[in-house]
């Protein structure tokens, strides 16, 4: 996840199997997500960084894979990362590019 520092941020979690946390450790944020629903949760991240995201339920055998890293830049960064992506995309037409 990349994100722009001292903005505000929208996530909305959706869980198709069972009850997994979205939970990164070092801002000590963790909201759940629940299957059948859609829940929004905001945050400002304040400094810039790599934090660990982690799910914090034990929702299943694949619990020890739901990990990643939520990346925190500047918006001028940020801003290069966006046009860089709608470059690909607009080369491959693949938006996970």
């Amino acid at each position: 996840m990349f994100v722009p520092v001292n903005r505000e941020v929208e996530v909305i979690l959706k869980a198709h199997d069972v009850i997994h946390s979205f939970f990164v450790p070092a801002m000590r944020f963790k909201q759940d997500a629940v299957p059948g629903l859609a829940i929004r949760m905001h945050f400002t991240p304040i400094a810039t960084g790599d934090y660990e995201i982690a799910c914090a339920e034990l929702c299943g055998l694949g619990h020890y894979r739901m990990h990643g890293m939520l990346k925190v830049v500047s918006q001028e960064d940020f801003d290069k990362w966006v046009a860089a992506r709608e470059a690909d995309f607009a080369r491959t037409g693949d938006e996970r590019n």
